[in-house]
């Protein structure tokens, strides 16, 4: 079984250099560059999320803008919550129970907007469908999984739902929303390399894209099957097909495990791309050097006008930049509390009075950076 897995990696491999020379290829120098603000952006907006007892978060870690509205998912508790662009809190979709409507426990969530519904996924196989006001209107059961932990839109009839399965699964699901049976499935891989990032979906442009922790191709999905569109190439402070081989060549699940923590905390394996995204000025991906929180978090724009590259950890201004959300026009990054004289430079007297104002215990303070339209200087090469 071994020797036909190794065979499968190395056609797989061999796919994947073909198609790297039939998609644009985005080289980076990873070396941090000192980019500025102005290089990247053009203003800063604060959104401060109001705090009340119905509205408590712990770890914000999805925002979806539509309507004038943010739907914003906290992995610790089992809902969602929305704001108003202000931050101004409006509901709560959900609770903690297990009632009609209830969730013990939400790996993601999506707005369909061609059935102008939500739909909150459990990693236990069903989702719960709401109207855009919060009413739930009923629960749908899931094929077969041992997991879904991401959702997308991916037309007017279809769902695509990401599973962390064996490599002898599909992670990949396509399932029809009416019917709600298995359309086609795709995509098999060692799920200890893919458990590096458990929300690898993206839109834009109403399509909907795949990328993984430690894979630099990055795909556009459809009905039938994964078609790459573009890939990553940081030379040699990369990941190479070597390296994710080393790990599938273990045959101890467990071992395996160990061994990419280990590579992954001392710098072998030299990151985890965390979030990958795109608009028509740039594409974007955040590479997490190390585990935990604590560690560099290094973000990475390549523009699409001329491939100029802004590599940094944090701005020259000394501003960091986790995005949750990603548009045209925007990123919303969330602020740390230790961060925010930061922004006193960029913000009027009555912005800055209101973001002092606030206690640490306060619920997060969104920060709204606007793209500077046309770019400015030119990145590292």
């Amino acid at each position: 079984m071994k020797k036909v897995l190794g065979i499968f990696i190395m056609l797989l491999f061999a796919c994947t250099s073909r198609d790297k020379n039939e998609i644009p290829t985005l080289s980076v120098d990873l070396h941090s560059s000192d980019v500025s603000f102005e290089d990247l952006f053009s203003k800063i907006e604060i959104i401060p999320l109001e705090t009340s007892d119905s509205c408590l978060l712990v770890d914000v870690e999805k925002i979806v803008h539509v309507d004038s509205l943010l739907y914003v998912f906290d992995s610790r508790r089992p809902a969602l919550y929305v704001f108003d662009e202000k931050g101004a809190f409006v509901r709560q979709i959900s609770r903690w129970g297990d009632g009609p409507g209830d969730h013990l426990l939400i790996s993601d969530f999506m707005v369909d907007k061609n059935q102008q519904t939500i739909g909150l996924l459990s990693p236990n196989g069903y989702m719960g469908i709401y109207d855009l006001c919060g009413k739930f209107i009923r629960q749908d059961v899931l094929p077969a999984k041992p997991n879904y932990y991401a959702v997308a839109s991916l037309s007017p009839d279809r769902w695509v739902f990401w599973s962390c399965v064996r490599e002898d699964e599909d992670g990949i699901t396509v399932v029809g929303k009416d019917s709600l049976n298995t359309v086609s499935g795709f995509w098999r891989n060692d799920r200890i390399l893919d458990m590096g990032s458990l929300n690898p979906f993206y839109e834009y442009h109403d399509n909907v894209y795949f990328a993984t922790a430690y894979q630099n191709t990055v795909y556009k999905l459809t009905k039938k099957g994964l078609y790459p569109v573009y890939c990553w190439d940081f030379g040699k402070d990369g990941i190479n097909d070597e390296m994710l081989q080393k790990y599938r060549l273990i045959e101890n699940e467990g071992k395996r495990n160990d061994e990419l923590i280990k590579d992954l905390s001392d710098g072998t394996l030299p990151f985890c791309m965390k979030f990958h995204r795109e608009n028509d000025l740039y594409y974007y991906v955040s590479l997490q050097k190390g585990l935990g929180t604590v560690n560099k978090h290094i973000n990475v724009f390549y523009r699409k006008q001329d491939g100029s590259t802004f590599v940094f950890e944090k701005l020259a201004e000394n501003l960091s930049i986790t995005p949750l959300l990603f548009t045209e026009d925007y990123i919303v990054s969330k602020l740390n509390f230790d961060d925010y004289t930061c922004l006193r430079p960029f913000l009027s007297e009555q912005d800055y009075s209101k973001l002092l104002s606030r206690e640490e215990d306060d619920n997060p303070c969104l920060v709204k950076f606007y793209f500077r339209k046309g770019g400015k200087n030119p990145g590292r090469m």
